[in-house]
């Protein structure tokens, strides 16, 4: 028998949208093909993609959840998912590690990727430099 999306991504029936994203996101780069190079790996990722590319939409969870109540347990869900052409595209180490994650933090600027979080703190650097530099030409102009 095989796995179910909920299994897959280590959930339970009852998750939210944020549990099934944040799981998500968790395995993918953990088995992400950029990552982790085995053929094992890179079998799990893609199990990973489609169980989010399922459960992650309304509609098809709960087309899937019905397919697979225990009235219709004779009837698995069946998809005819492939991956898209553009998989590395939205699927990319990057992109999802840069993904937001819901309640991660209370909210401002730890709620951002990696990214640009350091352009943040580069930006700020830059400006306590400016102001450094102004002190200075302050105090020198009024010697």
């Amino acid at each position: 028998m095989s796995q179910s999306y909920y299994d897959i991504l280590e959930i339970d029936q009852h998750a939210t949208n944020a549990d099934i994203k944040k799981s998500f996101r968790l395995l993918a780069l953990k088995h992400h093909p950029d990552k982790n190079k085995s053929n094992e790996s890179h079998q799990k990722f893609l199990q990973i993609v489609e169980a989010y590319e399922v459960l992650s939409d309304e509609n098809s969870r709960r087309k899937y959840d019905l397919m697979n109540s225990s009235s219709n347990r004779s009837s698995s869900f069946t998809t005819s998912w492939t991956p898209s052409a553009d998989l590395s595209k939205f699927y990319s180490y990057d992109v999802i590690k840069n993904w937001q994650v819901p309640n991660k933090s209370t909210g401002g600027m730890w709620d951002i990727g990696e990214k640009e979080n350091l352009g943040m703190w580069k930006t700020t650097l830059a400006l306590f430099g400016s102001l450094a530099c102004v002190a200075v030409f302050i105090i020198i102009l009024s010697n």
